[in-house]
């Protein structure tokens, strides 16, 4: 499970923060947490609103607090951003099949 270091958090955003946990329980804030790296489905106001946090610094003052596995990222995505940006920057015209990640495509199941 993610750890919570209370020694990240700064002064100014302590009680905010000890006021989420006290109000969520680290187990809600920790899966939120997760589903936001997890997931392109959950955006960062879904965590916002469902944990009661009413300004951004305090939503990534809580991110520097806890540790949260991330997923790994994916290789072949990670190629066809690069080979994107190259053809790009190279002035040249990006095919159709490079300008919409693997996870925009309809699947069926």
């Amino acid at each position: 499970m993610s750890a919570f270091h209370s020694e990240r958090v700064r002064a100014d955003y302590a009680a905010d923060i000890q006021t989420i946990r006290d109000r969520h329980g680290e187990d809600v804030i920790v899966d939120w947490l997760e589903r936001y790296y997890a997931s392109q489905d959950i955006e960062r106001d879904d965590v916002m609103i469902a944990l009661g946090i009413d300004y951004i610094g305090t939503f990534y003052e809580l991110i520097r607090a806890y540790d949260v596995e991330k997923p790994e990222p994916d290789p072949v995505e990670e190629a066809r951003q690069l080979e994107m940006m190259r053809l790009l920057l190279d002035g040249k015209e990006v095919p159709e099949n490079l300008r919409k990640p693997a996870s925009w495509q309809r699947q069926v199941n």
